[in-house]
């Protein structure tokens, strides 16, 4: 099953959401048993079926987030069957309802805009502690140059804030601090400039880069890594943490 994994997670992203096909429904479809390939799959991924597909799922509301659309209608034409699961797993991934997020965007639009134009890095972490990492960024030629942001996750879908996390412009030396105990996936992702409002938000088309295997701290605190930033595949899970919003807070220390 691993070796089908990529073909299996691009059939989610690709039909599956569209279609509003169920955990056991795929697994028909490939020819699993359900509890067979709900274990595998998690197993492989480090992240359940369920929750790809409810991520998928948010990813989509927030592809179509703009003045027109209602909220009722982002439930519709994302897949969930109510508008208390559509809120709840929105702000469960998000940190924010979709009211919330819809309403805060042109502000974290501008906050981000002016983060852009000067040199300094914001740092996140959850508690202080002695562990640390430094991480060194790879980009394409084409990136026009604009944040970046390097954090550790505890799955290998961002939509939750990160243990540790740095919104840079810097490509070397980057240091992530106050690592606390734990094993944890080392990602980062890039925004190129822009003056399109949406793509601080949707993030679906962003470069993306992580580290292949999963960091124990704090055995790996000290040590250097090297990600190199890529287009983004069928097969990655959606990037559903508001970097924007986690940036601007904080700046203005509200966290």
């Amino acid at each position: 099953m691993k070796s089908k994994m990529p073909e299996i997670l691009s059939f989610i992203s690709e039909e599956a959401v569209d279609r509003k096909m169920t955990s056991e429904e795929i697994a028909d479809h490939f020819g699993y048993d359900k509890h067979h390939f709900s274990r595998k799959f998690k197993e492989v991924n480090g992240f359940s079926v369920v929750e790809f597909l409810s991520s998928l799922k948010v990813e989509k509301a927030i592809i179509e987030l703009d003045e027109e659309k209602r909220i009722i209608d982002l439930q519709g034409y994302s897949g969930f069957e109510s508008s208390g699961s559509f809120t709840n797993t929105f702000k469960k991934y998000t940190g924010s309802s979709p009211r919330e997020y819809k309403s805060g965007m042109s502000e974290i639009f501008y906050g981000v805009k002016n983060f852009e134009a000067d040199d300094k890095s914001v740092e996140y972490f959850e508690e202080e502690n002695n562990s640390f990492c430094t991480v060194n960024i790879e980009v394409p030629d084409e990136f026009e140059k604009g944040v970046i942001f390097i954090g550790l996750f505890r799955t290998l879908i961002p939509n939750h804030i990160p243990i540790s996390g740095l919104a840079t412009k810097n490509l070397t030396g980057n240091k992530l601090k106050n690592i606390p105990n734990g094993d944890y996936y080392l990602l980062s992702c890039a925004i190129s400039r822009s003056n399109n409002i949406l793509s601080y938000f949707n993030l679906g088309s962003s470069l993306r880069g992580k580290e292949e295997e999963r960091l124990s701290f704090p055995n790996c605190s000290g040590k250097t890594y090297t990600i190199k930033l890529r287009e983004p595949i069928p097969e990655d899970p959606p990037i559903l943490v508001n970097v924007g919003k986690l940036l601007i807070s904080r700046l203005k220390n509200t966290i």
